[in-house]
């Protein structure tokens, strides 16, 4: 009996745990991690979801994704990571006590993003930010691409880098613009 509990504990600990390999990047503590694909099921709005990772990078999410080239206030995770499947970035703070410095340069990281030819205007690209209150303690900067995940305690010009290595490498590659959440666009 206890060596079937100890093993049930010890599944339920590995299933709970990012299995990717994790690379140190940049500064601010940088860490990049690729997690294993999960079934990107569609769920309606507003449904319960338990992801493996946080920030979450892959697995079920809403059957609708956000509009591009915005920057919302707290959008929802099932909408953004819909939106890393079609190929998108989502830069994420968190900064209870704000930090208008960091969201103005991650602003910058998109404004200084290529164009995307696969986009219609007035879409320039797939990204998109947003506060995420739910990332874990002692993380302001995270950035997450379908499968992979980036988180820092502080900017760090390696998101740059990320959302270039990462860029439209989603199982959908399409830049349709998504649904009216709010958020303000971003111009270049």
């Amino acid at each position: 009996m206890v060596r079937h509990l100890l093993a049930l504990v010890l599944l339920v600990t590995a299933c709970a745990q990012p299995t990717g390999p994790i690379d140190k990047v940049g500064g601010c503590d940088g860490e990049v991690q690729r997690i294993p694909e999960e079934a990107g099921n569609h769920v309606p709005l507003g449904s319960f979801i338990e992801w493996s990772t946080n920030p979450p990078a892959t697995g079920e999410h809403f059957n609708v994704w956000a509009g591009w080239d915005r920057n919302y206030a707290n959008l929802e995770r099932g909408y953004y990571v819909h939106n890393a499947e079609h190929g998108g970035i989502i830069l994420l703070y968190n900064c209870p006590d704000g930090c208008q410095l960091t969201v103005d340069k991650l602003i910058d990281v998109v404004r200084t993003m290529d164009p995307d030819p696969a986009c219609d205007a007035p879409v320039r690209n797939r990204a998109i930010i947003t506060s995420d209150p739910l990332l874990p303690p002692g993380i302001e900067v995270a950035a997450v691409a379908w499968d992979t995940i980036y988180t820092a305690t502080c900017f760090d010009p390696f998101v740059k880098t990320f959302a270039r290595q990462h860029y439209a490498r989603g199982p959908e590659d399409l830049c349709t613009d998504g649904i009216g959440t709010g958020g303000v666009f971003i111009d270049p």
